[in-house]
């Protein structure tokens, strides 16, 4: 077996933490230096970035930690039913979406994949996941969200 992905290897991009830490300096330095309005305002930037480091700590730990310590099923078998994400539009968030199934088991994943944390990568995008038959063996966690690819082996045959 080959592997193409695992959650271990999910490295934090810059691009997505320097917006909410320009947002929280700015919004610091509003509560303290500004007036009523202006530190209205930054409590209310900080408020986003509260939210939002909490939501993404609760994602990394519910998904990334718990594949690191082993609690995660696997299914193996040919890819059926796969759905590619569209290449151009993104007017719907169901354009965005890829999906699959492997036997009963349903996934879905697309570039929206924060809540998640898991594989987010449309084949479009150079993703591993590309036509039905491809023989693999997923490692995944069930939410409420849906399922969660946290690996990806392909199965070779020799």
């Amino acid at each position: 077996m080959e592997l193409l992905y695992e959650a271990s290897n999910f490295q934090i991009q810059l691009h997505w933490v320097l917006p909410f830490a320009i947002l929280g300096f700015a919004g610091l330095y509003a509560v303290y230096k500004g007036k009523i309005f202006v530190k209205f305002l930054g409590i209310i930037a900080l408020i986003i970035c509260a939210y939002t480091l909490a939501h993404f700590c609760y994602g990394y730990v519910s998904i990334i930690e718990t594949y690191k310590h082993g609690n995660y099923q696997t299914i193996k078998g040919k890819v059926e039913n796969f759905q590619p994400a569209s290449q151009g539009g993104e007017t719907t968030e169901d354009e965005e979406l890829e999906s699959f199934n492997i036997r009963t088991v349903h996934f879905e994943y697309g570039k929206t994949f924060i809540e998640k944390f898991g594989y987010h990568r449309p084949s479009a995008n150079g993703g591993c996941i590309k036509k039905n038959g491809q023989q693999l063996q997923i490692g995944y966690i069930p939410t409420e969200a849906g399922n969660v690819i946290v690996r990806i082996e392909e199965v070779t045959e020799d």
